[in-house]
């Protein structure tokens, strides 16, 4: 198997800073100055891996949704066949998980800058679509009853609640309100009269 270039490792430290400016400033608060000094280059060696300030924004949005794309596909992966409530809710909220918060925060930055970016407005949707569809399955499986409206609601609440958990990592939030957290989805999903 060969090894990866030197080119691609570069793009992929930039890019990585990238993603650590935007979590932290915010898509238009992620300069260049920012994004050079966070990957300890200078900047003109920004415009040569990645491109110009548009070229960079599309790469890190590609980066972005193909990582949160990569965690639905795990989740996706550990739920079936047979997966419960129960087993999706501890696989989101449990801490010995490797999650990195930044891609959830950047994602949140992105969907912020839209209005001014509305190229990135369809990957977004389309990316959480398919985490709410892995989501459905297992509500739908425990609940066949419930309608699919029913089923739709629970499903974006215990998305919320998850993606909330992230969006407070910059506070260093007390480890109670994971548990806070975990016990909202779970309340959720025994509205459709699943056992949790």
């Amino acid at each position: 198997m060969p090894r990866p270039s030197l080119k691609d490792q570069r793009s992929e430290q930039i890019l990585d800073a990238y993603l650590t400016c935007v979590s932290r400033f915010g898509l238009e608060g992620a300069t260049q100055e920012r994004v050079a000094t966070e990957a300890g280059v200078k900047r003109p060696i920004l415009r040569h891996y990645l491109g110009n300030k548009d070229q960079m924004t599309g790469a890190l949005i590609n980066h972005v949704v193909d990582r949160f794309a990569q965690a639905t596909i795990s989740l996706r992966g550990a739920l079936e066949p047979t997966g419960t409530t129960a087993d999706l809710i501890d696989l989101l909220f449990d801490k010995s998980v490797p999650n990195d918060p930044r891609v959830m925060l950047a994602y949140q930055s992105l969907v912020t800058s839209v209005a001014n970016h509305p190229s990135m407005r369809q990957p977004l949707v389309d990316s959480l679509e398919r985490f709410f569809e892995v989501i459905e399955v297992v509500l739908k499986r425990a609940a066949p009853d419930a309608s699919a409206t029913q089923i739709r609601a629970v499903s974006q609440g215990i998305a919320a609640t998850y993606v909330n958990l992230d969006s407070l990592t910059p506070l260093n939030p007390p480890e109670a309100w994971r548990e806070e957290l975990k016990q909202a989805a779970q309340i959720l999903a025994a509205s459709l009269g699943t056992t949790v």
